[in-house]
């Protein structure tokens, strides 16, 4: 059975959701995904859509590329630590030394297959999305979802490529011999000016237009089924951007103001205030009501727009490539989370 899908206007089948419609039917023991890079978002998206019963219950194997340096390193590490997981990378033996991360040849595979010995039904998605939210379940991607019901089935239909994947993981290398590597060569790639802006005195450029952090793992305040939308901020510095004045002496939950956002989804206002930490925090816009999806993994971009802010979440390779030649005044919160400015 082949069904096609095109993401569209949100209500329909998206890669996520045929992936675990598929799961369900198949109920596999056996399940590997395959993808040309690996995003901290998409790692968490996958893991809300499929639900702790998943790691579990399926032995899943993944084999990833780094091609580009577009895998972040944190969605590796979030995948290994979960139970039952094997993670392979696609030449990683040899492309974690070039510089770039430059592949002798692209890996540029989107593909889910799971498969269920006893009753011999099977389950393969693929598509042009990528193991990010975007790729997932926002952008507008097409792909195909098959199902097969019988071991002969199975092998007239997906067999060959089942085969080619498995000569693919055969080779590729486990992320855990090159993991710690590819961190230490990923963070000087994508910030290479993090190590002397962080030696140089802060000049104090609040009044920049741009203000941009990254999200990194964002606490599931809202649930364990829902993405969370309450992240920390560094103290002093974002309250003078978003123009407020505040005291060094302002008391624990104390609030500090409200901020507007111009967002995917219309207006909206979230209140900034001083945490129990000491730092900065707001609960911000919901992503799946706002046109954000998910926060995790993301950078969050504000830029002015009169009194207000418009709010941007993007990808780290879609941020490098928009603002990476702007990246000079780059800063980093205790937790090792990058933040900054551009004019």
């Amino acid at each position: 059975m082949l069904n096609t899908f095109l993401h569209s206007n949100g209500f329909g089948p998206t890669t996520l959701s045929e992936i675990t419609r598929l799961y369900g039917e198949v109920v596999p023991t056996a399940f590997i995904g395959a993808y040309a890079y690996a995003t901290q978002s998409g790692a968490c998206s996958f893991d809300l859509a499929m639900g702790g019963d998943f790691w579990l219950q399926t032995q899943s194997s993944w084999l990833f590329g780094i091609d580009y340096g577009r895998t972040q390193p944190s969605a590796l590490r979030q995948i290994i630590q979960k139970p039952n997981t094997d993670v392979r990378i696609v030449d990683g033996a040899w492309l974690v030394g070039q510089r770039g991360f430059i592949p002798r040849r692209d890996f540029h595979a989107k593909l889910t297959l799971f498969f269920n010995p006893t009753s011999g039904a099977a389950g393969m998605v693929v598509g042009s999305g990528n193991f990010s939210s975007n790729g997932l379940r926002k952008s507008i991607e097409a792909g195909a979802a098959i199902r097969t019901f019988s071991a002969n089935e199975y092998h007239a239909h997906i067999g060959v490529t089942a085969q080619h994947l498995q000569e693919l993981w055969n080779v590729a290398t486990p992320a855990t011999e090159i993991l710690d590597a590819y961190e230490t060569n990923w963070t000087g790639s994508f910030a290479r000016n993090t190590a002397q802006a962080l030696a140089a005195p802060y000049q104090g450029n609040e009044f920049r237009d741009i203000f941009w952090i990254e999200a990194g793992y964002v606490t599931r305040n809202r649930g364990n089924h829902h993405p969370g939308n309450q992240i920390d901020f560094p103290r002093g510095i974002t309250s003078r951007y978003f123009g407020f004045d505040t005291p060094n002496n302002l008391p624990r939950n104390s609030p500090i103001g409200p901020v507007v956002f111009y967002t995917p989804g219309g207006v909206v206002q979230s209140n900034l205030r001083l945490g129990n930490n000491m730092m900065e925090k707001m609960s911000l816009p919901i992503p799946e009501t706002h046109g954000f999806d998910i926060y995790d993994g993301k950078i969050l971009v504000f830029r002015r727009a009169g009194g207000a802010f418009l709010m941007s979440a993007l990808e780290a390779a879609d941020f490098e490539t928009a603002f990476g030649d702007r990246l000079d005044d780059v800063r980093a919160m205790g937790s090792g989370r990058r933040y900054g400015f551009i004019a």
